[in-house]
């Protein structure tokens, strides 16, 4: 049982993480162009650079 609740927090904690990690990448993407065009050619250029 307390296997089972620590694995639980465990788990709603990893993804809280997650979360916040993609909005934050989401983010720095979003503010600076140059790192936006940068992901995007090593992605293989899904968006072509102004």
């Amino acid at each position: 049982m307390a296997f089972w609740l620590v694995f639980s927090l465990v788990r709603k904690m990893f993804g809280l993480v997650l979360l916040v990690a993609l909005a934050i990448g989401a983010w720095a993407l979003w503010s600076n162009p140059g790192l936006f065009y940068a992901a995007t050619d090593a992605l293989g250029g899904l968006v072509g650079s102004p």
